[in-house]
């Protein structure tokens, strides 16, 4: 029975976090990249790497074409370079290849090709407009968090201080970096032009209320992780959990930081599928419990050991009783404020992951025969299906318990 309630709860994953989360924007999940400035990075200018490229450029320059230089040199790219094809090209080249390997459901690392494609369209800036926005922000985002790369970051900022997407890059930087004060400012930038919403921030705190005390919580997409990063260390709440991005586990900075805590890391170099189902296994004392929000992909393979327990999966290698828990967490813990007050769509779509755990603790309550509890949660359950046009379905969940 508890594999059958697993299941339903990967049904009731919605696209939201680990998965395409906005979709009037799918890039927005993982890497936050907006429809307006979804920018990447460029090759790293010193001496060095500038003349071992001399014959890469060559190459770029057959495949896209190749600007006046005179002109490239500049702050930012001349208008007329900026409408040209070429030029429009390679921007959308990168932009795609990007939001492709941010939207992947088996692996947060880039595949060879993309990585290739984004590190071609940084050579061809680098070529024709090492001076640009996109240059600099494209240089930094094809590194995947490697903070050794903050100088061009940096001057992408210098350039567009407001975009959204640099304050994304921005915050996760300090947040790898440990710059708890620094990170909260840019998520406040966030917060503010609603690019994090009030509906994930409400659910990120639940999330990290349903982590067992002293756990660790694997998080995936934008939303969930700096929703619960930001309501641990900006509101205070659950300071005792351990938060683990699958997204910033591709730093190396962010991985040593974290084997300093005493975790036992893969070895492998892409993190993906079979990476994560390793970090489970190796630090099964650490208490990890995983976003429910996580791709369904991530999470078949360990079902035997995951069990429903509020908002997350908890990790056990041996058989673990969650009534209690869910019990304790629906009555008396969780705020609950999707469930009673959603407003907006994000809101009631997000509602729909507290059904695994109401179906749960419904079964539980009839084998008790507490009519009482049953009616209670039945009143959720039904609100829960309804703001988030499941009722249908919902109703045929409840007749399998």
């Amino acid at each position: 029975m508890r594999l059958l309630l697993i299941v339903v709860s990967l049904v009731w994953i919605f696209p939201l976090f680990g998965q395409n989360q906005d979709t009037n924007d799918a890039s927005e999940e993982k890497e936050g990249l907006s429809k307006d400035s979804r920018k990447a990075v460029v090759v790293k200018k010193t001496d060095k790497k500038i003349k071992s490229r001399t014959s890469e450029k060559k190459a770029v320059e057959q495949e896209y074409g190749t600007f006046d230089m005179e002109e490239a040199e500049s702050e930012a790219p001349m208008p007329g370079i900026q409408s040209t094809q070429s030029y429009k090209a390679v921007e959308s080249n990168f932009n795609l290849n990007k939001v492709q390997s941010t939207n992947q459901r088996t692996q947060r690392s880039p595949s060879v090709s993309q990585q290739n494609e984004m590190n071609n369209a940084v050579k061809f800036f680098e070529t024709n407009s090492p001076n640009s926005f996109e240059h600099n922000f494209f240089y930094y985002v094809s590194g995947n968090y490697d903070i050794s790369r903050e100088y061009y970051l940096n001057q992408a900022e210098s350039m567009r201080p407001s975009n959204a997407d640099v304050q994304i890059q921005k915050a996760a930087l300090f947040i790898i970096k440990g710059d708890k004060q620094n990170a909260i400012k840019y998520i406040d930038k966030l917060i503010v032009v609603n690019r994090l919403s009030a509906s994930a921030l409400s659910y990120g705190k639940d999330v990290l209320k349903s982590t067992p005390m002293g756990g660790t919580l694997v998080t995936h997409g934008f939303d969930d992780t700096y929703s619960v990063w930001y309501a641990q260390n900006k509101l205070g709440i659950r300071k005792d959990v351990v938060l683990v991005s699958l997204d910033f586990m591709q730093s190396d900075y962010y991985q040593s930081e974290l084997t300093k805590k005493g975790y036992n890391l893969p070895t492998s170099n892409l993190i993906d599928v079979n990476y994560f189902t390793s970090f489970c296994q190796l630090n099964v004392s650490q208490k990890v419990s995983v976003s429910m929000t996580l791709p369904k992909e991530y999470l078949s393979g360990l079902l035997p050991n995951l069990y429903v327990t509020g908002l997350v999966f908890e990790y056990h290698e041996d058989k673990y009783s969650n009534f209690n828990r869910n019990n304790e967490l629906w009555n008396s813990i969780l705020s609950k404020d999707l469930v009673n007050h959603a407003s907006d769509e994000k809101g009631k779509q997000l509602s729909s992951n507290y059904l695994p755990m109401l179906l749960q603790l419904r079964r539980v309550y009839n084998e008790k025969g507490n009519v009482k509890q049953v009616k209670l949660v039945d009143q959720d359950i039904d609100k829960v299906g309804v703001q988030c046009r499941k009722y249908d379905k919902v109703q045929q969940l409840k007749g399998a318990y």
